[in-house]
Parts: C-alpha cells; sequence; structure tokens
C-alpha cells in the first residue's frame, strides 16, 4: 500500500492528502503557494488547510506578516488516529442503541444528570397504552423537584393517562394530598409494608419501555424499549400489586 492509500485509510480525504504531502515536502508555504504547487482552488484550500490544522497535522505562523503553514511532525498521525479513535469508543453506546437488526433486540438510552432524566418522565406521557405504572418513592421523588413532578401529574392528568403507583408507605401522604388530587380518578396506588423503606431509585414502565432512575446523586436513568422486557416487568407488577 502506497502512501496516500495509507493517508486515505488514516481517514484523509484526497486534498488533505495533496496539501499534507505538499508541506511535508516543501516546508513552509503559505496559502498561495499551496494552491499554485497543489492545483487545488484558492478558497478550497483554506478550508483543507482549516482540517488539517484541526486534526493537528500542520501547524500556522507568521512570515512576513503573512499566514503561513508548514506540517507537524508526522507523529500526530498517530496522535489524530487515537483521539478519533476515542471520539468513536464514545459512540458506540448511541450507536449500539440504534442497531436493531433483531426485532428482539431492545434499544437503550442513557440520560445523565437530572435534567436529562425529566426527559425519562415527559417521555412516559406519549404512551400509547394511556397508562403509566410506576414503583419508587413520590416522596423521594417530590424531595428532588417539586414544582417539576407537579407538572408532570398535571400532564398525566390532562393527558387522560392512568397512573398506577407501587409505593413505599413513607410516600402515602403525599400520594393522598397532592398526587390524588391532581390525577384523580385515574391515579391508583398501594402501599408496601412499612419494614420496606424508601429506596433512591424510580420504575417507570409504559407500552414496550422501562425506565430505571436514581434519585441521588450523581442522578442518572435509562429507558430501555423492548416488548419481552416490559412485558415481564408488567407481570411482576402486577404480581406484587395483587400481593399487597
Amino acid at each position: 500500500m502506497d502512501i496516500r492509500s495509507q493517508l486515505a485509510t488514516a481517514g484523509l480525504t484526497d486534498s488533505e492528502i495533496d496539501i499534507y504531502l505538499y508541506l511535508l515536502q516543501n516546508g513552509q508555504s503559505t496559502p498561495p503557494q499551496i494552491a499554485q504547487g497543489t492545483g487545488i482552488a484558492r478558497t478550497n484550500t483554506y478550508n483543507v488547510l482549516r482540517a488539517l490544522k484541526d486534526h493537528g497535522l500542520i501547524k500556522q505562523e507568521l512570515h512576513r506578516k503573512r499566514k503561513a503553514y508548514l506540517a507537524a511532525d508526522p507523529q500526530a498521525l498517530i496522535l489524530n488516529w487515537e483521539k478519533q479513535k476515542i471520539d468513536l469508543e464514545k459512540m458506540i453506546p448511541d450507536l449500539r442503541a440504534l442497531y436493531t437488526t433483531n426485532k428482539n433486540k431492545p434499544r437503550i438510552l442513557f440520560f445523565d444528570g437530572f435534567e436529562q432524566v425529566k426527559e425519562i418522565y415527559l417521555s412516559s406521557l406519549a404512551t400509547n397504552d394511556k397508562k403509566i405504572f410506576a414503583f419508587g418513592s413520590t416522596n423521594l421523588l417530590s424531595n428532588l423537584e417539586r414544582n417539576f413532578f407537579i407538572h408532570f401529574e398535571q400532564k398525566i392528568r390532562d393527558n387522560g393517562i392512568a397512573l398506577v403507583d407501587i409505593l413505599t408507605s413513607a410516600s402515602k401522604e403525599r400520594a393522598l394530598t397532592e398526587t390524588k388530587k391532581i390525577i384523580g380518578g385515574m391515579y391508583d396506588f398501594k402501599l408496601l409494608p412499612e419494614k420496606y423503606r424508601d429506596q433512591p431509585t424510580d420504575i417507570l414502565i409504559w407500552d414496550d419501555n422501562i425506565a430505571l432512575v436514581t434519585l441521588e446523586v450523581p442522578v442518572f436513568g435509562t429507558i430501555i424499549t423492548s416488548p419481552l422486557l416490559a412485558d415481564t416487568f408488567k407481570m411482576i407488577f402486577e404480581l406484587i400489586w395483587e400481593k399487597f
């Protein structure tokens, strides 16, 4: 494999290869010199130089008060490739979430921080079944950001969604004095025995989705979209509901 092919494999375009090789061979050069030496239009030359500079493959200097460029040490190619590798590795979880060649393969989304976790609750309002199953502590949810969860419950009511809650006993007062009053007849709940204390987590189930949320710092959550898993979680929910 020749040098041009190897540079293309490293992710450089034809124009980037032309200019990079020109600078390696000719040293410090101005954009007009580079354009003339490579045959690349001057306007495009500036764009390519900017891209190569962003990759760390060339350096910009002033030569007689004019911008000039020279190639960085070729070791920069390895550093650039390693940076691309790191960036790609960061993308893998999101890319895997889109990878749905298997009809039963779950889709998984991650939410970091409370501002993103709010999106989990708001997305459940789009339920087609008009029903949300919840397992956790409305008491802890309210303590996290009371106004947001009041708004969330109002949206549940306005959208005609049934909310079914299994709660710890510490949430009884809020369930009766706030949630029940806001949602009305579309809200039903059962309490776990007092021996089951509040856990800083919340579980939501709607349609084909299961959301798992932590309510302590660092707050984060995930939505798993899988008909098989959602049906299993609903079955477990119903078993607990019938027991208590």
